[in-house]
């Protein structure tokens, strides 16, 4: 039986080796549980940000993204799951071609909106859709010509798009990240002032692991 309790306890404490015993064997007891599946998921993204060496991330995103694949395949009805498969999805985007990269859009866009229907104002759905508004927004020229070659009609978004779903992530859950990605969106708009408000909000938020340590000398400097 798997005991997930204490895989989310361990998770929310950030020891993931420890993290790692419990999802590893709860993998073994539940294979096909989308509940233990998208959590091992989430565990190996969480072990690709701490990782500095690029072959030893990209095992761990392609990892998770099987786990998070996995669990939609168990449970279309999980939010968790399509969440998941959607940040993976966008991650491994990281090590592939940028014809794979625009390729996989739709797909993020879509899992993304369905896991948002299934666990509405979930604030890290809510991101993660507001960094695919913001990504579609700042593709280049090259890339647009490519997207329209594999789509017809490319996906198309806005910076201002991009701003409301981050600022809805905000209302629900404030982050060091996401206040980054606020200011980053009022920068693209041309809203120095309030850019500079954003990056100081980040900057103010408690830091928890070297992950966020490194968001936060990232704000401070933009401040």
């Amino acid at each position: 039986m798997a005991n997930i309790a204490k895989i989310d306890d361990l998770h929310e404490k950030k020891e993931y080796e420890a993290e790692k015993v419990e999802v590893d064997a709860a993998l073994s007891s539940s294979p096909n549980d989308a509940n233990v599946l998208w959590r091992a998921s989430r565990l190996y993204f969480e072990l690709s940000e701490l990782s500095s060496d690029k072959p030893s991330k990209q095992a761990s995103v392609e990892k998770g993204l099987q786990y998070a694949k996995k669990a939609v395949e168990a449970d279309d009805k999980n939010g968790d799951a399509h969440k998941w498969f959607a940040i993976m999805t966008s991650t491994i985007g990281d090590y592939v071609s940028t014809k794979e990269k625009i390729g996989s859009a739709a797909s993020i866009k879509e899992h993304a909106v369905r896991s948002l229907e299934l666990k509405p104002n979930d604030p890290s759905t809510l991101h993660l859709l507001g960094r695919w508004c913001y990504a579609i927004s700042s593709i280049g020229w090259v890339e647009r010509k490519l997207a329209s070659a594999i789509f017809g009609t490319p996906p198309t978004s806005s910076y201002e798009e991009a701003l409301e779903y981050f600022l809805k992530a905000d209302g629900v859950t404030p982050t060091i990240r996401n206040s980054i990605y606020i200011g980053e969106s009022y920068t693209q708009l041309k809203q120095t002032a309030k850019a500079k408000e954003w990056y100081s909000k980040a900057a103010s938020l408690p830091v928890s692991g070297p992950v966020e340590q490194k968001l936060h000398d990232d704000a401070v400097a933009k401040c």
